[in-house]
């Protein structure tokens, strides 16, 4: 029965014993026990981060004693090993090979190189895949054993020193038969020869094998032979480095568009925070505005009172100032009047409002006794205006002075 899937988890997926569309979707949590979600056809299908435990037939197994026991060093030397065989090549990208360093015997190091295969499958190409295991490592393999079981519709078998596997290889066939067994005594052959590996206990056998199967692998090499279901997965420690170049290009073209959707973000969330800004300082704005508007309304009824005071003292002004008096307006104007030459026509006071009309002997001397009006400090505070005066056949002009008050006017 299928589980609930959670697609924030880290997920592992396995090949199952039928062909390449079989595989088993298994969570992954660390330090708990795993569970089977459901099966798939693909690992493709995997709803979210993954590791995936590659099948045996996508990996070469490389074990060999080198001559020093310097852990470090070791590595190098294995490496060196493996380009000179023409296994694994130096890459920008990606990482085809990982090492495990297992005994330290009599100055040597005995170590395990898994390799890539150059011919991934497509199905294993696929970016949420963050993690490549060796199927072997993922399970629970017994100490000191050869271990048998079905992985994508072959024959996969794995070889122990100690707890640790040495030798991981898939078969060419599904059927644990003669030739199989041929195979696999030739592999026993070459790992003892080399020191490679302990003394065998015995083999056990994961999945569906039949009793006859149990028989001929008892009888051709006689040591105890047991048959138990395939295990659950489990995360190896320590993690393996081995990385896919092609995987490594679809993780960086993901950086990337990360990187790209963070600046988009970024972006996004200033502009939205300067949007915000703004209709926050145009609330404030708006609240302030009010706050006068309200203070203003108070204020009104206080300011009212006080203007109509101003315009009662104003219209008072006409009548306790003297300087205002018609009498003194017109003894000022008159003052100013040349000896000869010309003389006023009328005067007239009405609203604050003066007129003055006149006769001058010529328009430049009324054009000057209006500059004289406008000049003279008593008369400051009217504005004196005179439009061009009128020509009379005999040469003289007559005129209009008029004077707007700059003060509150009289009713």
């Amino acid at each position: 029965m299928a589980r609930k899937v959670d697609r924030s988890q880290t997920f592992l997926v396995r090949a199952g014993p039928g062909g390449d569309d079989d595989w088993e979707l298994w969570t992954a949590p660390q330090g708990r026990t795993p569970h089977l979600v459901q099966r798939l056809k693909s690992p493709r299908e995997a709803p979210g981060p993954t590791v995936v435990a590659l099948p045996a037939q996508q990996v070469l197994s490389f074990p060999c004693w080198v001559s020093t026991d310097d852990r470090g060093l070791a590595g190098e030397v294995l490496q060196l090993r493996l380009e000179q065989s023409g296994l694994v090549q130096r890459t920008s990208t990606g990482v085809p090979a990982d090492f495990r360093l297992l005994a330290v015997r009599d100055g040597r190091c005995l170590a395990v190189a898994t390799v890539l295969q150059s011919d991934l499958p497509e199905h294993l190409v696929f970016e949420r895949a963050v993690r490549f295991e060796p199927s072997a490592f993922t399970l629970p393999l017994s100490q000191d054993r050869v271990t048998l079981w079905r992985e994508a519709g072959r024959l996969t078998f794995a070889i122990t020193r100690g707890d640790d596997p040495v030798y991981l290889q898939t078969a060419s066939g599904t059927e644990l038969n003669a030739e199989f067994l041929q195979e696999l005594n030739c592999v026993f052959l070459q790992l003892e020869g080399q020191g490679l590996i302990n003394p065998l206990a015995g083999a056990v056998l994961w999945g569906d094998f039949t009793d006859d199967e149990v028989q001929v692998l008892r009888k051709r090499f006689a040591f105890r032979v047991t048959v138990e279901p395939l295990p659950a997965p489990r995360l190896p420690k320590p993690r393996s480095r081995l990385l896919p170049a092609q995987v490594e290009a679809l993780h960086a073209r993901k950086r990337r568009r990360d990187r790209v959707r963070r600046l988009v973000t970024g972006a996004l969330i200033l502009y939205l925070g300067l949007v915000a800004s703004l209709i926050g300082y145009i609330w404030w704005e708006r609240l302030q505005v009010k706050q006068l508007q309200l203070s203003l309304a108070a204020g009104a009824p206080t300011v009212q009172a006080i203007e109509g005071t101003a315009d009662r003292w104003r219209n008072l002004q006409w009548a306790v100032d003297p300087q205002v008096y018609p009498l003194e307006l017109l003894n000022q104007i008159s003052s100013l009047l040349p000896a000869q030459g010309m003389h006023l026509a009328s005067f007239e006071l009405h609203k604050g409002k003066v007129t003055i009309r006149g006769e001058a002997s010529t328009a430049p001397a009324a054009f000057k006794f209006a500059e004289d009006v406008k000049g003279k400090s008593e008369l400051q505070m009217f504005t004196w205006q005179m439009p061009s005066p009128s020509l009379r056949p005999d040469g003289r002009a007559e005129f209009t002075i008029e004077g707007e008050p700059k003060f509150a006017k009289p009713n």
